[in-house]
């Protein structure tokens, strides 16, 4: 499916769900949805999101998603499960994290910390601004 009849089936289901009344928000919700599984019927995307956010049984050592790791290397849970005002704490992907090994991941960490710090969030997962752009820090694996 290339790109203008991708745009062609998202203005048929726009325009169908708009004529029944739908709010223009939602239509754009639901043609989304149906896009999306339009294309996995279709076996043209064979992707599942599920395993980045948690419910699938591929990407972290309890399945889907990444891990948040602590400053000691230890596994804290999953990434963006963390509490407000708890210690700031890295996420990586089970690969990332079995390559590095606990000495890596807390150094990781520590890396982080600085890098967020020299760039002006020193606060827990926080901008400074709206929008700003996330620091990002090598792993070195």
């Amino acid at each position: 499916m290339n790109k203008l009849q991708i745009k062609e089936y998202l203005e048929e289901r726009f325009e169908s769900y708009s004529s029944n009344g739908t709010d223009s928000s939602l239509c754009v919700e639901f043609c989304v949805s149906d896009l999306y599984e339009h294309l996995c019927t279709k076996n043209l995307m064979n992707e599942d999101l599920r395993q980045w956010f948690g419910k699938g049984k591929k990407g972290t050592t309890s399945g889907g998603g990444w891990d948040r790791y602590g400053s000691d290397g230890q596994k804290l849970g999953k990434c963006g499960d963390g509490k407000e005002g708890g210690a700031y704490a890295a996420c990586l992907s089970k690969e990332k994290a079995n390559k590095l090994g606990p000495k890596g991941r807390a150094t990781f960490v520590k890396k982080k910390r600085a890098d967020q710090k020299k760039a002006g969030d020193s606060k827990k997962g926080g901008n400074r601004t709206k929008g700003k752009k996330p620091t990002n820090s090598k792993t070195g694996a």
